[in-house]
């Protein structure tokens, strides 16, 4: 940051016709020793222009660069305060950014927007950056007016200084996952970057500057740029065209790296992403800053890889070790004497937190992952599908899954006990269904209480948080976008199965709370949505069905159950029918990862259409049973048994026992 600021000033400041020819051969001499890492002998040689030139503004930011620079970067306060007090002679305020009226304030609004994005504080540096990204824009039309008086251009505003704007811009609209607005930007940049190159041929010369000694460095930057967009708007084949182009220019860098591993990774591809992380760490001599400053990083990259291989044992050593790695080095700045710039940006711990959370949510512990997931939501508040899974940690604390049902011990609570022999031979049945009547919550850091009440409160916020979609939204499913930190942005299939999945959720807890009438209006809700799932409407014809029936809508009830809805598997099919992510044929080559199916929060759906037959049969019989229509009941009771097989859950029994006393067996 700081050098490529010095080099801008200092290029200013030869333009400045208050300095002679002396001072301007020391401010060169000044640029060169700091380009150098000589900033102590940059300070003298700054300090002799001071003399000559008192209190002229430019002499002092660079002085006070070069002191920032001496300190690596660490006195962040002491620099800002130097900032303001210059703004103060070029009569502006840092803190308002409406004051930027004059190119000689671009320096220091530039600075003060990469401190800020630094300190992470990335909305903030965002407005700074685009009223001087439009700043520049403005004094740009002499350029594209007249090629003529490009130089006009580089006179007011150095050339160096508005191309790390625009840069910057792209920087900053990608942290606050704004794919589009810096795509928007990067075009802008190819543009400026072909005419640029393009220029001499017109007999056009441009001031000296780095980028004339960068151009390929410059190149590649831009490229990086877009590649992450598209990674971002996962435009998988426009990126995968981009990356071969980069490629064969043969710059190699860590962050090339990175984006051809990101690539594989979107594009499922997990072992060729796994060998390209791993393989550049032993082979690249430059990733020793891998091990000190982005070691979690690369952790965290693993622990993805492998949670998507199935391998849930390495992918959670990998997230551990990567949440040890990121409070290693908080710890290692924090026992410093002077905190370093870089330590706001080092912290990734609520990343990681949420990536470790979702993978205990996924590995069945839910308690963990609560813990975790808490954390996070006081720093990302606005994440609908945050909210979803810190409600599904709840629910997964109440009842973790239906295997328990099919068991023998379960199976022989349906009978209590037996009295008597013979003619006098009773028995006294039992509630199978007790596992979860008597749970209790389980309170969790602090006052949170992880229950199913919490659960609710959790639903109703995502569903607050959802945006209206207008059938204007839907013509352009394929490029609105919604922001989901610290994931990226959602597109409009994505947003509508996360609306399906929170209102069958809802539904389900409303319904463990014996608040009928919200169930029902949740799966009424969920059932109106053209767009939602097949498996998203079973599950809402069965909670509506539930909700009924304990509301005493009995014949309403039976209405919503219907096994003609269910024919084959596609019909519990919870893929939405909207494409969310570029299609492309993958290669058939050996390093392709297997097709292996991906793994569901929980594994007591109905998987197949006989076993969601049977479930909405067994509920009809439970249903004429209940009006003591016994014809019925044991009509669809058998049709049950039939498709479910041999082995029953608990509840079933006690079905049957029932019937049976309806029936007069006695």
């Amino acid at each position: 940051m700081s050098e490529d600021n010095n080099t801008t000033t200092n290029n200013n400041s030869e333009q400045c016709s208050v300095f002679s020819e002396q001072d301007k051969e020391l401010a060169a001499k000044a640029k060169q020793e700091y380009e150098g890492g000589q900033h102590d002998v940059c300070l003298k040689t700054l300090q002799k222009i001071l003399e000559s030139c008192p209190d002229d503004p430019k002499v002092l930011f660079n002085i006070a660069l070069s002191e920032y620079a001496m300190s690596s970067f660490q006195k962040t306060d002491i620099f800002k305060t130097q900032l303001n007090k210059i703004a103060e002679k070029l009569h502006c305020s840092l803190d308002n950014v409406t004051t930027l009226e004059e190119p000689d304030q671009c320096t220091l609004f530039y600075n003060t927007a990469v401190l800020l994005y630094h300190m992470r504080q990335y909305q903030s540096a965002l407005l700074i950056v685009e009223k001087l990204f439009r700043f520049i824009g403005q004094i740009g039309k002499y350029y594209y007016l007249n090629k003529q008086k490009h130089f006009f251009l580089v006179q007011i505003l150095d050339e160096t200084l508005s191309w790390k704007i625009c840069l910057l811009l792209c920087e900053l609209d990608l942290c606050t996952f704004q794919p589009e607005n810096a795509l928007a930007t990067v075009i802008h940049l190819e543009k400026l970057f072909s005419e640029r190159s393009s220029s001499p041929s017109n007999g056009l010369s441009h001031s000296p500057n780095m980028l004339n000694d960068n151009l390929e460095i410059l190149k590649s930057k831009i490229s990086l740029y877009k590649i992450r967009c598209l990674l971002m708007l996962k435009s998988l084949r426009t990126c995968k065209k981009e990356l071969k182009q980069l490629q064969n220019t043969n710059i190699s860098s860590t962050s090339l790296t990175y984006a051809r591993a990101n690539f594989e990774y979107f594009k499922e591809n997990h072992i060729r992403a796994l060998k390209i992380l791993t393989n550049n760490q032993q082979t690249n001599s430059s990733l020793i800053s891998v091990q000190t400053n982005s070691s979690h990083c690369f952790y965290n990259n693993l622990s993805c890889i492998h949670f998507h291989l199935h391998k849930s044992a390495f992918a959670l050593f990998y997230m551990r070790r990567a949440l040890t790695e990121n409070n290693r080095l908080l710890i290692e700045q924090l026992n410093s004497n002077d905190k370093q710039l870089i330590i706001h940006n080092i912290n990734r711990k609520y990343e990681i937190l949420y990536n470790l959370g979702i993978q205990l949510l996924f590995k069945h512990q839910p308690l963990p992952a609560f813990e975790c997931l808490i954390d996070v939501i006081h720093i990302y508040s606005n994440n609908i599908r945050l909210w979803l899974r810190l409600a599904e940690c709840c629910i997964m604390i109440y009842r973790s899954s239906n295997e328990d049902i099919f068991k023998l011990e379960e199976k022989l609570k349906c009978v209590l006990q037996s009295i008597g022999s013979g003619f006098h031979h009773k028995l006294i049945l039992g509630n199978c269904n007790t596992s979860t009547s008597s749970k209790k919550s389980t309170i969790t850091n602090g006052n949170e209480n992880c229950s199913m009440e919490f659960a609710l409160f959790c639903l109703k916020n995502a569903l607050t948080s959802l945006p209206i979609i207008t059938e204007a939204d839907l013509q352009k499913e394929e490029t609105k976008l919604y922001p989901a930190p610290p994931g990226n942005p959602m597109r409009i299939g994505d947003m509508i199965g996360l609306k399906c999945s929170i209102l069958t959720a809802a539904a389900y807890v409303s319904l463990c709370l014996n608040d009928f009438v919200s169930a029902k209006n949740y799966a009424t809700t969920l059932l109106e949505e053209p767009r939602a799932s097949s498996g998203h409407k079973y599950l809402a014809r069965l909670y509506l069905s539930e909700s009924l029936l304990a509301m005493n809508k009995i014949e309403l009830a039976l209405n919503q159950l219907d096994t003609e809805i269910i024919k084959n598997e596609n019909d519990l099919s919870f893929k939405m029918p909207i494409t969310t992510i570029d299609k492309e044929e993958k290669p058939d080559t050996p390093e392709a990862t297997p097709s292996i199916p991906k793994a569901d929060l929980v594994t007591w759906l109905p998987r197949d259409a006989r076993v969601g037959q049977a479930i909405v049969y067994y509920n009809i019989a439970a249903i004429y049973a209940i009006t003591n229509d016994v014809e019925k009941a044991f009509k669809h009771f058998n049709l049950f048994v039939n498709l479910f097989g041999k082995t029953q859950p608990a509840h079933s029994f006690q079905l049957k026992f029932y019937l049976d006393l309806l029936d007069g067996r006695y």
